[in-house]
């Protein structure tokens, strides 16, 4: 279904705050850029985006920035 939508016009496909249906596109080697943005803050739960270490293939920081009190954003491009 997502080479069907990557295959059509209209832009990007962008995913928002979903860790379940990032991690299935992960899986799937579907994902092209990862936009990161962490935040200093330490909860103690909630779902892991990365369980098992970071994504596998190669990864590219392509972009980062610092933010106020601590944020960080990044975006990382696969590399094919």
């Amino acid at each position: 279904m997502v080479a069907d939508l990557k295959a059509t016009e209209g832009g990007d496909i962008l995913v928002l705050s979903s860790a379940s249906v990032i991690k299935a596109l992960l899986a799937a080697d579907e994902v092209d850029r990862l936009a990161l943005t962490i935040f200093p803050v330490f909860l103690g739960g909630g779902p892991r985006l990365f369980d098992d270490g970071l994504p596998t293939g190669q990864w590219a920081l392509a972009s980062q920035a610092a933010g106020e009190h601590g944020t960080l954003a990044l975006v990382y491009d696969r590399v094919r």
